[in-house]
């Protein structure tokens, strides 16, 4: 089941239809205590426990970077900076809620589970932000790695091809 998303009064509602999400004062401090760290997570503005629902921040009109990679059309809004800010988007998102499990009990991690290029974003004023945080969950043993790795591999060869053609 999709989760709803829509903007109310300019603040992004989304409306968690996942049974094995549940949003908690827990994780509500767990990710803002990651998103005051790191520039490039979306803001979460409030939740509301009883209906798993996130506030967050409105980034506007964004475009998934895969695409901008891809699409010869949206090359021109990536510049050297984008490039970069993609690189480190993705390695802090991960490095930083690594850094950030070391304080947790036993063998337990906050990380991102479905880090992939479709949600890191560009935003409007070519910003990038990575996006569906509540696909950020204390997990057990590192579960997930691979979608972070093969996430690596994926944003190398788009940027393979995006030099390419030039």
């Amino acid at each position: 089941m999709k989760n709803d998303i829509s903007i109310q009064d300019d603040v992004v509602v989304k409306k968690i239809n996942k049974n094995f999400i549940n949003i908690s004062t827990e994780w509500f401090e767990f990710y803002k205590a990651l998103a005051a760290k790191n520039k490039y997570l979306v803001k979460v503005l409030d939740i509301d426990i009883k209906h798993n629902i996130l506030y967050m921040e409105n980034l506007g009109n964004c475009i998934h970077t895969e695409a901008c990679l891809k699409d010869p059309y949206l090359k021109n809004r990536v510049t050297k900076e984008t490039v970069c800010d993609i690189i480190i988007a993705l390695n802090t998102a991960w490095s930083d809620s690594i850094e950030f499990s070391k304080s947790l009990q036993g063998n337990e991690f906050f990380v991102h589970t479905d880090l992939s290029l479709d949600n890191i974003v560009l935003t409007p004023d070519n910003k990038i932000k990575v996006i569906d945080p509540d696909s950020f969950q204390l997990i057990d043993k590192l579960l997930y790695t691979e979608k972070f790795y093969m996430s690596q591999i994926n944003l190398m060869a788009n940027l393979g091809i995006y030099y390419n053609d030039l």
